[in-house]
């Protein structure tokens, strides 16, 4: 059996030392999903854009990683312009007129989001569109560039599909920036007066991922220009994936990291490997010695014949009525030494539910008893009879 463990183990070995050499050799491949999260690196991920801020927007900036909600409630003022980045912006009627309300109220914010919640639309009277990058038929996607209404550059972007536009918008709102195609410009970042406030609302966040900040001055230049209008105050980056639920285990450090994560779970298989090898019995089984059994029972019933048999009923009657007396004290919680009193029997008649007349009958017995010497079997079983009937009335037993 040993052998055995010996050769699990070293398989074990093996096998990872071969996954490391795997992993450290292979090329690792260019992930391209659209996250755009501050921590992410992959291209369309936001590590650039929110380590760049700083130099964009020279503030005080901050990450704001509870619900907006709690955080509007928790500043004073308007000191704040609010950042929102990802793909689709919804936070819940109760967060999105919150934060409709500290606009009006002076404050700025921007939100940078392909889909946008549709009763946070309908409140503002903006309708989206996506056209997919077609028109009659005809693909037009290498011939779109991207430019600021205050700025005659227009960009490429070869990478993203720029079709999500705006379709309809209000009297109170202002075209900073959009989509072109030959003589025609699709706005797609616009900024919406309301109250005392404005917010921006810009329907392409490729824009501002790692690989077009990266990729060249033009492209940087545009995501700077974007947010230089909320660059007054300092900026509340919201967080939203600090704000979406979590792993409830413990071990959600090693479940969120990809190499931790694969490393658990060879450990796991590792484990369950060496259960297996180790599963066969290695020594005897082990005797099953019985426990003593209770003979308290039986003990008493041998005590009790003794002094049936020995013919001295008195000592029996004697540890009758103590019992009884002690029964009535745990149970009743009344004071037996008041056993003459006549208080007590009306007492006990009262807990124990027993007529006053059985009740002063019993203790009248006890106290009989209780004052004689000679005691014969007779009276033992007039004790026993009455104090038995008494606890099943009173329902002792």
């Amino acid at each position: 059996m040993k052998g055995s463990v010996k050769f699990g183990l070293i398989l074990l070995g093996i096998v990872l030392l071969l996954i490391g050499i795997i992993d450290i050799t292979s090329k690792k491949p260019i992930i391209w999903d659209r996250t755009f999260d501050a921590k992410d690196k992959n291209p369309f991920g936001a590590y650039v854009l929110r380590h760049e801020l700083r130099h964009i927007i020279d503030q005080h900036n901050e990450d704001v990683k509870r619900p907006l909600y709690q955080y509007l409630d928790s500043i004073k003022g308007t000191d704040k312009n609010l950042l929102f980045y990802t793909s689709y912006f919804s936070l819940g009627d109760a967060a999105e007129y919150k934060l409709l309300d500290y606009v009006s109220r002076g404050g700025k914010a921007m939100i940078i989001a392909e889909a946008i919640d549709h009763n946070l639309l309908d409140t503002l009277f903006i309708k989206i569109f996506d056209f997919y990058g077609y028109r009659k038929g005809v693909d037009i996607k290498s011939h779109l560039r991207v430019k600021l209404t205050n700025d005659n550059s227009k960009i490429h972007y070869a990478k993203s599909d720029l079709s999500v536009v705006f379709s309809k918008l209000p009297k109170n709102t202002t075209i900073l920036g959009g989509i072109t195609y030959q003589d025609y410009l699709l706005p797609n970042f616009v900024e919406v007066q309301i109250g005392k406030g404005k917010l921006y609302l810009h329907l392409t966040p490729d824009l501002f991922g790692n690989y077009y900040l990266l990729n060249s001055a033009s492209q940087y230049a545009y995501a700077a220009k974007s947010l230089s209008y909320i660059n007054d105050k300092p900026i509340a980056w919201y967080d939203f994936k600090a704000n979406r639920d979590q792993y409830s285990t413990p071990l959600r450090v090693l479940l969120t990291n990809t190499g931790l994560r694969q490393a658990w779970y060879i450990l796991l298989c590792g484990l369950i490997l060496l259960l297996v090898f180790k599963s066969k019995r290695e020594q005897r089984a082990v005797e099953i010695v019985k426990p003593e059994p209770n003979l308290s029972k039986e003990f008493c019933e041998t005590i009790a014949t003794l002094y049936y048999e020995n013919g001295s009923p008195g000592n029996m009657v004697g540890k009758k009525i103590d019992y009884f007396l002690h029964d009535i004290r745990n149970r009743f919680h009344m004071d037996t030494l008041a056993l003459r009193e006549e208080r007590f029997c009306e007492e006990l008649a009262e807990r124990s539910g027993v007529s006053l007349a059985e009740t002063q009958y019993l203790i009248g017995l006890i106290i009989r008893m209780q004052g004689t010497q000679q005691r014969d079997l007779e009276g033992l079983k007039q004790i026993n009879e009455n104090i038995e009937d008494f606890k099943h009335k009173a329902k002792m037993i």
